[in-house]
């Protein structure tokens, strides 16, 4: 018998104690990078590895290339030898300056979960390394409360071993976490991990099955922002009466 995966319930900003952040395309505009990125990895390689096969690698780790590589021969290579051991290097040369690569509304979001308390957890499958330097380029000082990289021990996205970790790290029961993704896989394992998740619009365009694991959808985190902001004061109007 399959076994029965549970659902993410309604829900609204006031029940939100904690939130967990996708990094790539989410908080920085690294998906942009990737998808410029690869093909030119496999053209210089002498293999045709097109924009799809990139957004098909979106939200899971390097894993996923081995599955792909029939599909797109050349694409594990491509990643896993070319791209990933030099990620760095093209960030860098993408986006010099700190703030640069940040996605609209990062440091707003941030700042306004650091000032009432809100811990907030980073869960990518990006190296701990990569995520590391990439928090550190952001235009802010950020102050996560963990930080977990799909590269130790978890299963890919859309498992959502992940979450499940980073909830239990926050101290919160996943119906109070608040998942932040921009990829299907992400939403796919909010939603199959009973996470609150919000869908931040990057460069995948949603297909049928990815608007049915969509929960609510935001233009940018400035508009996480303010709906947590409008949640929260509902709340204690309500608890001041």
């Amino acid at each position: 018998m399959e076994e029965k995966k549970p659902v993410a319930a309604p829900f609204d900003g006031a029940q939100i104690r904690g939130v967990i952040f996708d990094m790539d395309g989410l908080m920085f505009d690294t998906e942009t990078m990737f998808l410029k990125v690869l093909p030119e990895i496999g053209m210089a390689n002498g293999y045709d590895i097109p924009p799809a096969a990139a957004r098909a690698m979106m939200g899971c780790d390097s894993r996923k290339a081995v599955e792909l590589e029939d599909q797109y021969p050349g694409l594990n290579h491509c990643l896993n030898e070319e791209y990933t051991p030099n990620r760095l290097k093209y960030f860098y040369e993408m986006f010099p300056a700190p703030g640069s690569a940040d996605e609209p509304g990062l440091c707003e979001l941030t700042e306004y979960l650091e000032e009432q308390n809100i811990p907030y957890a980073v869960a990518s499958s990006s190296t701990r390394s990569d995520i590391m330097a990439f928090l550190a380029h952001a235009g802010r000082q950020l102050h996560p409360a963990c930080i977990l990289s799909g590269k130790e021990g978890f299963r890919s996205k859309p498992n959502p071993d992940i979450f499940l970790a980073a909830a239990m790290e926050l101290g919160i029961d996943p119906a109070q976490a608040l998942v932040l993704e921009d990829s299907a896989h992400g939403v796919k394992a909010a939603r199959d991990g009973g996470f609150p998740c919000i869908w931040i619009p990057d460069v995948v365009e949603p297909d049928e099955e990815m608007r049915r694991n969509i929960q609510m959808e935001l233009p940018t985190l400035a508009d996480v922002k303010e709906w947590l902001e409008q949640a929260r004061g509902r709340k204690q109007e309500k608890e001041g009466k």
